[in-house]
């Protein structure tokens, strides 16, 4: 019917449909724009924010390569300080852990990667921050807390072989041959960084161990009574 209606109907009617729904066609319009220039404000400040934590992890590194560690705390504290949780930081603490391990400051390293698996996003650097703390806990003769930390967590496929050596290893420390060669044998069932030669050389290891104490003449059992001649 629409056909019909006259030209100054029509301009009427479009008048009509322009006072009714202009103003929550003009506020939605300005929601919109609002809502993209103020996504855009905060990526922008996001690419800032990385740029510049992009920038102290690599004057951290380069404090760490030429072992200037009073630059290195004061960078690596900077980056916690105002980038907590990203990458960059925790890239920076796993590297640092790393440093004191190298010069035999174990109980500073445990605490760096006890920070990243506290405040990390990334699973993976938080699996990898687990595996590297069961290793300092085994450095400092610590294994009962190394399965701790190793077990408080589900390894991903990429990491599963590098914690079933690392339990096997943790196990054979305190003494559990059996527990260590059940995770030896799965570390095998796995592919990753390890090779298998390495780890069958630790159960071969195991294995002859096992054999050599079986082979041990076992002391007279004094309470047995002496046989007479």
């Amino acid at each position: 019917m629409d056909d019909f209606l006259t030209d100054q109907q029509q301009a009427a009617r479009v008048r009509g449909w322009v006072r009714e729904y202009a103003p929550t066609a003009i506020v939605a319009v300005a929601i919109g724009i609002g809502g993209y220039f103020g996504y855009d404000q905060w990526q922008l400040r996001q690419d800032r924010q990385s740029a510049v934590a992009s920038e102290l992890y690599e004057d951290f590194r380069a404090a760490i390569e030429s072992d200037d560690r009073d630059s290195a705390g004061t960078l690596l504290e900077s980056l916690v300080a105002d980038h907590e949780g990203s990458g960059y930081a925790d890239h920076a603490r796993l590297l640092m852990a790393k440093e004191y391990v190298d010069t035999t400051q174990p109980s500073l390293a445990e605490q760096e990667l006890q920070a990243v698996i506290a405040t990390t996003s990334n699973g993976d650097l938080r699996q990898l921050a687990r595996l590297r703390l069961a290793r300092v806990y085994l450095y400092m003769d610590r294994p009962e807390d190394g399965l701790d930390a190793l077990n408080s967590d589900v390894y991903s496929p990429a990491w599963r072989q590098l914690a079933e050596d690392m339990r096997g290893d943790l196990h054979q420390a305190l003494g559990q041959k059996d527990a260590a060669r059940a995770a030896y044998q799965a570390a095998l069932e796995h592919s990753g960084q390890i090779d298998a030669a390495w780890i069958r050389l630790k159960l071969d290891h195991l294995a002859a161990s096992g054999a050599d104490q079986a082979a041990a003449p076992q002391p007279a059992d004094e309470s047995a009574p002496a046989e007479e001649g």
